[in-house]
């Protein structure tokens, strides 16, 4: 077996070691989620290893080897395999019902069974503190690809840095592989994507809830799509989606369990205000962001856009997915929590810290022409974080031409980090 996983993009390869290593680490039963087209099944396919693999249809017949079973008969597969210690894999086993939980519940221990589940409701159930199956399963997210293995593979390619970075961005999202071409600039190819899937990314998110009732599936749009809007706190997520008609009453409290199970699943991420007792919201993918942002701003899913649109829109979000990026990856690479600095006056992009206090504070500036005023203003904003390294992050540092008291870095200092 391969020791990592694999992503071919033309001549080169995304390699996702961690994902493998962590799942073939768990010896229990092991429940693998997260949303559609993050390579879940793919993972699980060709870098698991596993005696037997059911694939169950969205009208619940099951396939085995490419060939049509019946329930009966895959319920007397699955009980012989288990006690005989085999590993079995069941793809989408939420579209069998809570029958099937029923049937986990009176089935011998043995064996290893590895879940797969793109859907939100049931994979809810498994692990509520009603689930009589409750401790029997390990819980494994898969989520984008991490911008450390795509930078990884595509540091290769003599990229210059600006490029390097924003195709890095694009390609943490699987489904972006399929309409990348080297010969298209980062912005070129989002378009394209954009484009070609208006109905595709609402729906990679969309599935995971198909499973709840119709008004708390449009509860948890609504909250994707106000965190698109600029509502990242749950405050003002609360008040945009009463404003829709979608809660009875402005409480932040009502949606709260609606963030959570967000969180959970990896749609969204929740970071922590520096110096305050509260959070903000942002969406975990790329291509969804881009998606409610430009559906809410400009109605695409309503009206044909041309590509000329879709490149002003990309370049308008840009900067700001580079900075929700960035500092991801940064708070890995320095083994920091990830937090932002903010007050009425000013804001921090990056606020990282070690043991609760800020080691590193970083603005992030992703334009072409890194101008003096935007020197002044990085340095004011850092004057009001008493971190101990003060950082000012831009595409190609060379290209600086202002003297500064902050410390200029670029995407190859913090890869060049020695983990």
């Amino acid at each position: 077996m391969f020791k990592s996983i694999t992503i071919v993009i033309l001549t080169m390869i995304i390699e996702r070691p961690n994902e493998v290593k962590g799942i073939k680490e768990i010896k229990k039963w092991v429940l693998i989620y997260g949303r559609r087209k993050t390579g879940k099944s793919f993972i699980v396919q060709n870098f698991i290893h596993y005696d037997d693999y059911f694939f169950v249809k969205k009208d619940r017949s099951i396939l085995s080897n490419s060939n049509s079973i019946s329930h009966e008969t895959f319920l007397e597969l699955l009980k012989r395999d288990l006690a005989a210690g085999s590993t079995v894999v069941v793809d989408e086993f939420h579209r069998l019902g809570e029958d099937f939980f029923d049937f986990l519940h009176q089935t011998k221990k043995s064996g290893k069974l590895i879940l797969v589940s793109s859907t939100l409701f049931l994979s809810k159930k498994l692990f509520s503190s009603k689930s009589a199956l409750l401790g029997f399963f390990a819980e494994f997210p898969i989520g984008l690809i991490s911008l450390e293995d795509v930078l990884s593979a595509l540091r290769r390619t003599g990229m210059e840095k600006k490029s390097l970075l924003e195709t890095a961005i694009l390609l943490r999202e699987p489904i972006a592989i399929d309409y990348f071409d080297e010969k298209y600039s980062p912005r070129e190819a989002f378009a394209k994507i954009l484009l070609g899937s208006v109905k595709t990314i609402p729906a990679l998110v969309g599935e995971i809830f198909m499973e709840e009732e119709r008004t708390i599936s449009a509860v948890y749009e609504g909250i994707l799509r106000a965190i698109a809007n600029g509502n990242v706190i749950s405050g003002e997520i609360s008040s945009h989606l009463f404003a829709r008609g979608l809660l009875k009453k402005d409480d932040p409290s009502t949606i709260q369990q609606y963030l959570n199970n967000l969180v959970a699943f990896g749609i969204i991420r929740k970071l922590k205000v520096y110096g305050k007792d509260r959070f903000v919201y942002k969406h975990t993918s790329p291509l969804a962001r881009l998606f409610y942002y430009a559906d809410e701003k400009y109605n695409i899913s309503e009206r044909t856009l041309t590509e000329i649109e879709i490149r002003r829109i990309i370049d308008e979000l840009m900067p700001r997915l580079i900075e929700d990026n960035v500092r991801e990856f940064a708070a890995a690479r320095f083994g920091l929590e990830e937090t932002i600095a903010e007050a009425e006056d000013h804001e921090v992009d990056a606020c990282l810290l070690r043991f609760k206090k800020p080691k590193i504070a970083m603005e992030i500036k992703w334009k072409d022409r890194i101008g003096q005023d935007d020197i002044v203003k990085a340095e004011r904003n850092l004057e009001r974080v008493p971190a101990e390294e003060k950082l000012l992050f831009v595409p190609d540092k060379e290209k600086v031409g202002y003297p500064t008291s902050l410390k200029v870095v670029d995407i190859s200092d913090i890869i060049s980090l020695k983990r």
